[in-house]
């Protein structure tokens, strides 16, 4: 039986890593001479861009090898009359899809460990190696705060005559949350503190709306300070489009850090919708390596060869990949913008694959 096992995954294995050699030179073929046409880069930053995107590229296709890799093996050993071998002489199906689901986990670890830490670490990096990389590249654009505000838990910067710091940026609302303005004089004394609950922008007066402002004033005074409660309008030096790009990137974020990040969030009674659906995606990403490799050996039920061609599988493949990309897409774009929730957008599109593997199973259980 140890002879069996490892047909099976010798030949799933290869076919695996030739898949996914075949489809990340695909990607990139076509991400580099698009960004080769492009006259704004040049050759160098383009070749550094597709460096700092590769492990992005990795997790995309690694879920596709997956399906590839069951489809075209078991096709493989099914024309060559090993199938049916295999399974006459007591080799159960149920063993042969613990096989299977045997490697899939280990490349869905893999998956996991791409996803949730090699690629925010490659990301992090772009500014170090590209200027004005999210100018130049959109496909390095930022999103979400900076991964360099988790320790404190808020964003800082100096403005003219005072520090500025605050926990979150709402674009959407164009409101800002938990913020502290420190006022210092010509000494560079701190003078007052302005503090927020949140700060909400009125357009029509290009001011700010205050939500429980309390000012510290005289703190460079040798008398107690006076500490006022406000509720007029404000003005500050930044502008939205400021915050806009002040606010940076949560792709930089591992995995636990990334959770820690959405907890502190959640905590101040900020909506972490479109945060979470990035958090379990990493999760569901890895989910669909084992789900794909299972659903297309549902065909060793029907070990029969003359059932199967390297035609109708490459015609499966590319035909399954679109739809699925596009309803899986669709999905966690709903979530994003909140109009579903978060484990709806990540995991409804790999739980009907489960229900759908489990009745097929369910089905031929006497074969299995």
């Amino acid at each position: 039986m140890a002879i069996i096992r490892q047909l099976i995954t010798r030949e799933w294995l290869r076919f695996f890593f030739s898949s996914l050699l075949v489809l990340l030179l695909l990607l990139t073929v076509g991400n580099l001479v698009s960004g080769l046409l492009r006259g704004n880069v040049s050759h160098k930053e383009v070749l550094l861009s597709y460096l700092i995107q590769l492990p992005t590229f990795i997790t995309q296709v690694t879920p596709v090898s997956c399906l590839i890799a069951s489809l075209f093996s078991i096709n493989k050993l099914k024309n060559r009359n090993e199938l049916t071998a295999i399974f006459a002489s007591g080799y159960s199906r149920q063993t042969f899809f613990t096989d299977l689901l045997q490697v899939a986990t280990y490349v869905a670890i893999f998956q996991f460990l791409m996803s949730a830490y090699i690629t925010p670490l490659f990301k992090a990096q772009r500014h170090n190696l590209l200027q004005d990389s999210i100018g130049k590249f959109r496909s390095l654009n930022s999103q979400g705060l900076s991964s360099s505000t988790i320790g404190s838990g808020k964003i800082w910067y100096k403005s003219n005559d005072y520090y500025f710091s605050f926990s979150h940026f709402d674009s959407k609302k164009e409101e800002l949350h938990n913020v502290s303005i420190y006022n210092y004089d010509n000494t560079y004394k701190l003078k007052s503190i302005d503090q927020f609950k949140s700060l909400t922008y009125i357009k029509e007066a290009k001011s700010w709306k205050p939500n429980q402002h309390i000012d510290y004033k005289g703190l460079n005074q040798p008398s107690f300070p006076d500490i006022l409660k406000k509720v007029q309008p404000i003005k500050i030096n930044e502008q939205i489009s400021d915050f806009k790009q002040i606010e940076a990137d949560i792709t930089t974020l591992s995995f636990m850090r990334l959770y820690s990040y959405i907890s502190q969030l959640n905590e101040s009674g900020i909506n972490v919708g479109e945060y979470l659906v990035m958090f379990y995606k990493h999760i569901s990403d890895s989910v669909i390596c084992i789900i794909f490799a299972l659903l297309a050996a549902t065909s060793i039920f029907n070990p029969n060869r003359r059932n199967s061609s390297f035609g109708k599988s490459a015609t499966f493949v590319f035909i399954f990949t679109l739809l699925y990309w596009l309803v899986q897409s669709y999905f966690i774009e709903l979530g994003r913008n909140l109009k579903i929730s978060a484990l709806v957008a990540c995991f409804s599109v790999p739980m009907l694959f489960v229900l759908f593997i489990s009745a097929v199973f369910y089905k031929n259980r006497k074969l299995a």
